[in-house]
């Protein structure tokens, strides 16, 4: 089925569900009003991200650079995450993206439209992380570009959720290591034939789900860079927590 299809019956089916059953947690299933997206106690949960934290991957408990970033700084210039990969939250996204809830994501957009402007506005592009067709067709949508719509744009960033192609298909990151992962992606993106060229100078904005090594948005930091783009910052809904070597 076509994504929109997906999408369209994914809403229809949220719509009646609201419907005929009042709003629930999206995590635990306790009642909410008809505007909330989690019940108090897993709001209170999510756990932000604590300082001081490494200045290129945003892991917490570094001042300054990480170790990993000091003896490899990504290509990418900063990156930021709202909260930590964990409790309700982390539940909550495993849905969204791997059991096709599409109707969580107007919950998670919205949370992401709350992250500082400071690490979004000045942006010239915001460039969701691709999927490749061949998971785009199996999932129904890119929960990237999902993400991405949450963030207020206005006279701020332009949204291109073409920038970037994935042009290899992978497999899952999920249960590899870090340099696993690095040798998973290399290769994977590129720049989209409409952008060549109208990238230079570019501040450029990756959104994603979740961080975790950080090396789907290295990959992607590269060619955005060797396609002209001056800064190169990432944005993720959470964090996980150092990935073991």
């Amino acid at each position: 089925m076509a994504t929109g299809g997906a999408q369209a019956l994914a809403n229809l089916a949220h719509g009646l569900r609201d419907l005929f059953f009042p709003p629930a947690c999206a995590a635990c299933g306790e009642p909410v009003g008809p505007d909330e997206f989690l019940c108090p106690a897993c709001q209170g949960q999510i756990e932000p991200l604590a300082a001081p934290a490494c200045r290129l991957c945003g892991l917490p408990g570094h001042p300054w650079h990480c170790p990993a970033c000091a003896a490899s700084p990504p290509a990418f210039d900063a990156a930021h995450a709202l909260a930590m990969h964990a409790g309700p939250l982390a539940e909550v996204v495993r849905g969204f993206k791997y059991q096709r809830r599409y109707w969580l994501g107007q919950g998670l957009s919205r949370l992401l439209g709350q992250a500082p402007r400071s690490w979004w506005a000045t942006a010239d592009l915001i460039a969701p992380v691709p999927l490749h067709p061949r998971r785009l067709v199996a999932r129904g949508f890119n929960q990237a570009l999902v993400l991405a719509g949450g963030l207020p744009r206005g006279q701020g960033p332009e949204l291109a959720p073409r920038l970037l192609n994935r042009k290899r298909y992978t497999r899952p990151q999920v249960g590899l290591d870090p340099g696993a992962r690095r040798r998973n992606v290399e290769g994977a993106f590129a720049v989209a034939p409409a952008w060549q060229g109208r990238l230079q100078g570019a501040w450029v904005l990756l959104v994603d789900d979740v961080f975790t090594t950080g090396a789907t948005a290295n990959e992607c930091a590269k060619v955005l860079k060797d396609a002209g783009a001056e800064r190169v910052e990432v944005l993720t809904l959470v964090r996980a927590a150092a990935a073991k070597s």
